[in-house]
């Protein structure tokens, strides 16, 4: 397990710094949210407010200037009140478990840690006080968080059937087929689901014409002065921008419109993709070879920024940019390296490839901590499960599309890292583990990720313990109380079909020269499918059950296997793709 480490540096430079934006002789008292902070409760008697907050969000700038200023909230928190403001960003722990919350998040607990409120966005000072009050006079706990309450597994086939049937259902009816997108308040297109609706789109139409509004339809968050995607449109409609551009999101768009284009060849959608990576070279690039964070919403922090963003580039440029993050986080990067080497293989551009490397290498020399990785470079009190999948996920794609066996070893010491310390026993993974005010919980979304890699990690390290741990998460996310609570998870459909079959490994046996090897490795990587793996042998390395096909050849040639099946051998590029693309996805 992973101790506390000393957080003065922390506490005296980066909070100063990070938040000086809301530090004023007009605001809260602002403390850490700490594994300390409810022993500190208990003896001043006061109940707990967390303010989380990120440094790109107009919300939270809005809340900061004008609700926790008014003279009569200061005047009562200072009373009654513990005031905790956190950036949501940096505290992947405390992100884990209320990002659904969006930001700002409010959540306000009483001595014994229990949650009395939670609440999304930007709360008026009239209204935020009189919550207050309430809280304080009638501290009554919410029901119990995902921490404490149990999950009864599934490992009977026929609820986990009814299950899958019901989030089916579940992820049918969040659609807007016409629109695009989910049809609720918020547009964009969430990558779970656009995975799931990629591999099914060839056995339901709706699916298809979906995907197809959703990717014309995502222009209107895309940025056509900069590049880059804006994180979502409220209104139920694409016109209705939230501004700020976070990595992560640049780096889902940049997978969602590869895929896209590989499966409809449609060029707008790889012109889109380049443009992403173009605004990150611009506006976010850190020059050790990470990235940074986001960009924020506001120019003017609280200011709406809609006139700004209609602007050219150059008239942009005249009054400013809006303030960059400068943070570099480990699961951001690791999902940015990720798209990156996508986007090399499907353009071909070496350059994409070497940006990946660079930034995996920093990674590795900066947030690495014994076997796994941190978030970011200060607070380290706690190690999560988003970072260190993140990078496995990564390094293994890495390792597919360079062939360098450092990439494979790192993998796989990372993925039994994993295993051995999120494991809760109880059918689930942790989210982070370490000091924390907030016992560890589970993240559903984690969890599927979990699920998925290690089914993938059974295959690439043929290790099949990893597969029933993976099956022993998939009982977890199917048991009848979990899926009665979420409101759609596609990732959970996709981790069940994973598990039901074998991937298909695409092989390319070297006999002589490198023909074939770069359009192999570019194609394999650059195909739409998660579930499926490419090797490259030669007689240094080949396989037991491969040597009597490689022996029986005198050329260079690819074969698509499981351990029941092998093709023929393809012996160019042409065949190899239109092979693998009618073998694997028209299955």
């Amino acid at each position: 397990m992973y101790k506390k480490v000393s957080t003065s540096i922390y506490l005296t430079v980066f909070f100063l710094f990070s938040n000086a934006a809301v530090f004023s002789q007009n605001s809260p008292k602002w403390t850490h949210f700490d594994s300390e902070i409810f022993s500190r409760s208990k003896k001043e008697h006061k109940l707990v407010l967390l303010h989380l907050r990120a440094n790109w969000c107009h919300w939270c700038h809005v809340m900061e200037e004008k609700t926790y200023t008014n003279a009569t909230v200061l005047s009562y928190l200072e009373k009654n009140y513990i005031t905790c403001m956190e950036d949501h960003d940096e505290r992947q722990d405390l992100t884990s478990i209320y990002s659904e919350y969006g930001w700002p998040a409010t959540i306000i607990f009483d001595e014994n840690g229990n949650e009395l409120f939670k609440e999304a966005g930007y709360i008026p000072a009239d209204e935020f006080l009189a919550n207050l009050t309430e809280l304080k006079n009638n501290p009554v706990p919410l029901s119990a968080s995902n921490a404490e309450s149990e999950i009864k597994l599934t490992p009977d086939e026929a609820i986990k059937q009814n299950s899958i049937k019901t989030l089916k259902t579940m992820f049918e009816k969040s659609l807007d087929i016409e629109g695009g997108g989910f049809g609720f308040g918020q547009k964009y297109i969430e990558f779970a689901t656009f995975e799931y609706a990629l591999t099914n789109f060839r056995k339901d139409s709706t699916l298809k014409k979906w995907l197809s509004s959703s990717v014309v339809n995502s222009t209107g968050i895309f940025d056509k002065e900069w590049g880059g995607v804006f994180q979502y449109s409220t209104n139920n409609d694409w016109n209705h921008v939230h501004f700020e551009k976070l990595l992560a999101i640049q780096a889902r768009y940049i997978k969602i419109y590869c895929w896209y284009y590989k499966l409809f060849n449609d060029p707008e959608a790889l012109r889109k993709a380049e443009s992403i990576s173009k605004y990150v070279d611009r506006f976010l690039t850190q020059p050790q070879g990470g990235f940074y964070n986001a960009q924020d919403a506001d120019l003017i922090a609280g200011e709406k920024s809609s006139a700004y963003f209609a602007l050219s580039d150059a008239e942009r440029i005249k009054k400013g940019t809006p303030p960059v993050d400068k943070n570099v986080y480990t699961s951001e990067n690791a999902e940015y390296a990720e798209a990156l080497t996508i986007l090399w293989a499907t353009t071909g551009k070496q350059n994409y490839l070497n940006k990946a490397i660079e930034c995996v290498e920093f990674l590795k020399q900066k947030r690495k901590v014994k076997n796994t990785y941190k978030h970011g470079e200060t607070y380290s009190s706690t190690i999560s499960l988003k970072d260190n999948l993140g990078m496995l996920k990564t390094l293994i794609l890495l390792y597919r599309a360079t062939q360098l066996e450092k990439y494979k070893t790192d993998a796989e010491q990372l993925v039994k890292e994993i295993s051995n310390t999120f494991d809760s026993k109880k059918g689930y993974f942790y989210t982070y583990v370490g000091n924390s005010a907030i016992k560890a919980p589970y993240n559903v979304t984690e969890n599927i990720e979990a699920c998925r890699l290690l089914n993938y990690c059974s295959h690439f390290f043929h290790e099949p313990e990893y597969k029933k741990t993976a099956s022993g998460l998939l009982d977890f996310l199917t048991s009848e109380k979990l899926v009665n609570s979420i409101s759609t998870e596609p990732g959970i459909l996709s981790a069940a079909e994973e598990l039901s079959y074998e991937p298909t490994n695409a092989a390319l046996l070297i006999k002589k020269g490198e023909d074939l090897k770069a359009a192999f490795l570019t194609a394999s990587i650059a195909f739409p499918c998660f579930y499926f793996n490419s090797s490259v042998y030669t007689k240094d390395n080949i396989i037991e059950d491969k040597k009597d096909l490689f022996e029986a050849f005198d050329e260079n040639f690819i074969v698509l296997c499981t351990s029941s099946y092998c093709s023929s051998p393809l012996v160019n590029q042409k065949t190899f793709v239109e092979f693998l693309y009618k073998r694997v996805l028209e299955k």
